[in-house]
């Protein structure tokens, strides 16, 4: 426990770099850009940024790509509040609370426990899983390859049997994905 305590503090120190923190505002800021645009998700701008990541030093780096991740949760949730207009499928919760209260005209009282909701969650998320890391390393070292084969089967045809209709379908087209994934291997 303390050692996860210091480990921490250093953390801290190291994010809180004058350098470290730049890269982890740009991101934040071109996350909450994209994340009001329809369609531009995280995943999409950290996929167009990566030449960026591969210029500059690992650690203003991974603070780059979450700031963008964070910053566009966010950025989505401001076109779900303003204009019933989710950008990406997280944020159509949003537009069911949010808009009337931007039709109420009290938008900003929205967006405002938005953020703090979000801040909220995502650092209890973080030091949650400081703590539990080392717990879930040693669960996932323990697994075998039978293990780890058995759980891809089980996550497989739970897909397959979720599917709509004939569960044989479902198989069929698991097979298929499971085949265009081959191509090239």
């Amino acid at each position: 426990m303390h050692d996860s305590l210091m480990q921490l503090m250093y953390g801290f120190g190291v994010a809180l770099a004058p350098t470290n923190l730049m890269w982890s505002v740009f991101g934040v800021l071109v996350g909450n850009l994209i994340g009001v645009l329809p369609g531009m998700g995280p995943l999409s701008t950290i996929s167009m940024l990566l030449p960026i990541v591969s210029v500059i030093a690992p650690v203003p780096a991974i603070l780059m790509l979450a700031g963008i991740f964070y910053g566009s949760q966010y950025g989505g949730a401001i076109g779900a509040i303003l204009l019933n207009l989710p950008s990406h499928p997280p944020h159509a919760v949003t537009c069911l609370d949010g808009y009337p209260l931007t039709r109420q005209g009290r938008g900003g009282a929205a967006l405002g426990i938005t953020m703090m909701a979000s801040f909220f969650a995502a650092s209890v998320g973080i030091v949650v899983m400081i703590f539990l890391s080392p717990l879930l390393v040693r669960a996932a070292n323990s697994f075998g390859p039978a293990d780890i084969c058995a759980i891809m089967l089980l996550g497989l045809l739970a897909g397959a049997t979720m599917a709509r209709g004939s569960p044989l379908k479902g198989v069929a087209m698991t097979l298929f994905g499971l085949l265009c994934g081959t191509v090239g291997t």
